[in-house]
């Protein structure tokens, strides 16, 4: 997902929340973008690599914890 289409998502999720709690956590999160953010520092396929995987967490592409460990069993036999 590119800068722009990142923006507007968040727009959308801004403009449809209810969530006092939430709008208020962005205020403040914007109002503390003063300080360079360790996410700047990055390289950028670091940053592209960490999109991708919240993008699977919103697709639900994920396994859970038991899963994992069940996979691990059958194929190294613990």
């Amino acid at each position: 997902m590119d800068i722009q289409a990142l923006k507007l998502n968040l727009v959308e999720r801004i403009i449809q929340t209810e969530k006092p709690s939430v709008l208020l956590k962005i205020s403040n999160i914007l109002q503390n973008n003063t300080e360079e953010d360790w996410w700047e520092k990055l390289p950028p396929e670091i940053q592209e690599s960490i999109m991708e995987g919240l993008k699977d967490v919103e697709e639900g592409n994920t396994y859970s914890h038991e899963q994992v460990v069940q996979e691990a069993k059958q194929k190294y036999g613990f």
